[in-house]
């Protein structure tokens, strides 16, 4: 018998066959194979993704608490924001950017894509409504009003915005105001001052 490696992971959908009806489960990634000399490292890491699971039904809990009151919540910004601040548990809790990335995807594709957008045609698609929502969720209050959901989409979608470039984020801000830019106007404005 082969032995598996261990990948860290969290709870995902998966599609299994019971009595010949094709059904979806929850599984986790993580595998205890006995004999293999890992048991307890195996062990820890499916406490580590129980755990996981458990943030993001607390976190789902909020979201719903939060959507109740914007009726019209898909691109509202203000509803972006709130529950990018309740997205930031995944810093709290140490997740690292590859599995705050499969946390988006259990959220908004396997468990309640209503509360991100809706559902998309696959799960990595899925994923990205959620982490602009964590990167709004982390900007000043008084700079979230200055530019549109569209707008933000495309601003977080670069890296050195996300890494705090506050000098950028501020020229962008101020022609988001000033200017009534396209999604592709405005990425290519972001290319543009990027250079200098």
């Amino acid at each position: 018998m082969a032995k598996r490696k261990v990948r860290p992971g969290i709870l995902r959908r998966e599609k299994i066959v019971v009595d010949g009806k094709e059904i979806e489960v929850d599984t986790f990634d993580a595998k205890v194979v006995l004999g293999s000399g890992k048991e307890l490292e195996s062990i820890d890491e499916l406490l580590r993704q129980e755990e996981a699971e458990k943030a993001i039904q607390a976190a789902l809990k909020e979201i719903e608490t939060i959507a109740q009151e914007y009726p019209d919540k898909e691109k509202d910004i203000w509803y972006c924001y709130e529950v990018g601040k309740v997205l930031q548990f995944v810093d709290a809790t140490g997740f690292a950017d590859r599995k705050k990335g499969l946390i988006w995807r259990r959220m908004a594709y396997d468990l309640r894509p209503d509360l991100f957008g809706g559902k998309k045609k696959n799960a990595e698609e899925s994923k990205r409504y959620p982490e602009t929502m964590y990167y709004l969720g982390k900007q000043k209050k008084k700079n979230v009003k200055r530019a549109k959901f569209d707008q933000w989409y495309e601003i977080l979608k670069f890296k050195r915005i996300k890494e705090k470039d506050n000098a950028l984020l501020e020229q962008i801000l101020t022609e988001c105001e000033s200017k009534n830019l396209s999604s592709v106007q405005l990425r290519q404005r972001i290319k543009e001052l990027q250079q200098y």
